[in-house]
């Protein structure tokens, strides 16, 4: 089975979770890589990162970012801020290596699906993301 999430889908989803505070924009890179373009304010140029799918499975996702210098020392500093903010046994942000580390087993609400399906393969697609599963076991 596949479902898929397009980068709409997302934007409103972070509108929504910011109250419209952050506007993200997404693009396809390839098709393990999206680009995640945010523009501050009106006058100034949209600054973004790339991030890549490196490792995807039942109990984690595995994600590295690369962006210039000036977006780095951002990111670095969002980190440590909101280091007491993010559940460590959720996320994980490692700004050394530049990898992101979601641990699905983790999120409450993913505990029973992922007992009931097996992830294949999260991609991008030319306008979202599309995750295969295994539905055999159900």
């Amino acid at each position: 089975m596949k479902a898929t999430l397009s980068f709409n889908e997302i934007r409103d989803i972070i509108s929504k979770k910011t109250n419209n505070k952050v506007q993200l924009d997404f693009s396809y890179v390839n098709n393990s890589t999206i680009k995640v373009s945010y523009k501050p304010v009106a006058f100034l140029p949209a600054v973004g990162i790339n991030v890549r799918i490196e490792e995807v499975d039942n109990s984690q996702i595995i994600l590295s970012y690369s962006a210039n210098n000036a977006i780095d020392m951002v990111i670095r500093g969002l980190a440590a801020f909101l280091d007491n903010h993010i559940p460590g046994e959720i996320i994980l942000l490692n700004t050394d290596t530049q990898k992101v580390y979601v641990n699905l087993s983790e999120i409450e609400q993913l505990q029973k699906p992922l007992e009931m399906v097996e992830i294949i393969d999260v991609h991008v697609e030319n306008n979202g993301l599309a995750c295969v599963l295994d539905i055999s076991s159900i």
